[in-house]
């Protein structure tokens, strides 16, 4: 006898018939996937090395190294990327004892403890020194596609000298060196290779340009990579806080209702008279261009439409038969918000989700493009920038602009095929 499938069930049923919301899924988790793994797939740090001294790893012990990996959300994607795998097979072993949400939850909370782990300082110090966390700045791993480059060099340069004036014979290069495909750092700039076209070879290390080089010497595709991180970071965190306030402040006034839903409600419409997007010129000017005051100020400043959704559903759902019983019964009032509306109120929350995320990266290349993003992130706004006043070099303009098309399009395709799905009333 088959269990009977939730309402929620029935519509995620209805949602992946869909053809085209399929597709935008599998699409947007190659994004993530990409995201994930861009220390795999674009780096100068060799992913396996093997020497004199032995077999050594060297792209997973760069993963923690504060040099390479300055930023938080760096930090995060790369513990993702080492736990995907062992966490993805624990959960195919679990699966008939766990639910499909309890294997996520309990997977996501791995990942956040592993992270938080990770940035602690639980390692005993140096000679008695302060204790020392495990992300933190090494000193460079000597595994990179300059080393091989420069240790054959040296060789053939100390070959080439008479024995009599050799002095101590210089280290080997590699007996084998797996590389990433993609050999390039997103932060590094390379001699000669100013606005190189696709495919060109490096005159540094020999090692190709994939999608050519922007206006100071960046690898494209390597920057392409990294700037998926920082749009999905964005796109999450950005609207991860806008649905949290707008969520709250919808609760609130549609529960309360009297003068408090009042004051509430012109706040909301207020908020929604100003352009957003203009709002977070200002905003950003005035503050900074750091990335994460820039995730914070998209978020703050696009949570209106939310509350105002979020408001209206918690103005129907407390004159439901099951919520005037709880009242009548003497339940507490945030009891009556967290147990019987919260729960019939996410469904919309979650198809908000979907657009807030195509916003918010929208958002974030539009600052970016414009100037006002952070300086030090390879963005893809900023590769479009450069694209803008190097008109001519085609690979600037198409190859960022048909990443955030794609991201954009497919997050708004994903978010109108649950609307569909969950909205009976358009069936």
């Amino acid at each position: 006898m088959t269990e009977p499938v939730s309402p929620a069930g029935q519509a995620l049923g209805r949602f992946w018939e869909d053809a085209y919301a399929r597709w935008a899924v599998r699409v947007v988790a190659v994004f993530i996937l990409l995201a994930v793994y861009a220390p795999f797939l674009a780096s100068d740090v060799a992913l396996i090395w093997i020497d004199d001294t032995g077999w050594r790893f060297p792209a997973l012990a760069d993963l923690v190294n504060q040099w390479n990996h300055p930023k938080y959300h760096d930090l995060l994607f790369n513990v993702t990327a080492v736990l995907l795998p062992p966490l993805w097979l624990a959960g195919f072993a679990l699966r008939r004892w766990w639910s499909t949400r309890t294997r996520w939850l309990a997977g996501a909370g791995v990942v956040v403890a592993t992270w938080l782990l990770a940035m602690a300082p639980v390692l005993p110090g140096i000679n008695g020194g302060e204790a020392r966390s495990l992300w933190r700045k090494y000193p460079s791993a000597g595994a990179t596609v300059s080393d091989v480059v420069d240790r054959r060099a040296a060789l053939e340069e100390w070959n080439k000298t008479p024995a009599t004036e050799r002095g101590e014979r210089p280290d080997p290069p590699p007996s084998f060196a797996l590389f990433p495909p993609i050999s390039h750092r997103h932060d590094l700039t390379y001699a000669g290779g100013v606005l190189l076209a696709p495919g060109t070879v490096n005159p540094v290390t020999g090692q190709r340009f994939w999608l050519g080089t922007d206006t100071v010497g960046h690898d494209v595709a390597a920057r392409m990579l990294s700037g998926a991180r920082i749009s999905l970071t964005v796109g999450m965190l950005a609207t991860s806080l806008a649905l949290v306030i707008g969520l709250i402040v919808g609760a609130i006034a549609g529960t309360c209702g009297g003068f408090i839903d009042l004051i509430l409600s012109r706040i909301i419409e207020i908020m929604m008279c100003f352009p957003t997007f203009i709002l977070v010129l200002v905003v950003v000017a005035a503050l900074g261009r750091d990335l994460y005051v820039i995730m914070a100020v998209i978020g703050l400043t696009s949570w209106a439409g939310t509350a105002r959704l979020m408001r209206g559903e918690f103005l129907a759902l407390s004159v439901r038969d099951h919520t005037l019983a709880a009242v009548a019964l003497g339940v507490p009032r945030w009891r009556i918000i967290v147990v019987h509306l919260l729960p019939n109120a996410l469904t919309p929350l979650l198809i908000t989700a979907s657009f807030g995320v195509a916003g918010a990266v929208g958002a974030e290349a539009g600052l970016s493009f414009l100037g006002l993003g952070d300086p030090a992130a390879a963005s893809w706004g900023s590769l479009l920038e450069q694209g803008r006043t190097q008109i001519h070099y085609a690979w600037l303009i198409w190859v960022p602009g048909l990443a955030v098309f794609l991201l954009v399009a497919l997050l708004n395709l994903i978010g109108n095929a649950l609307r569909e799905a969950f909205d009976v009333r358009s069936r």
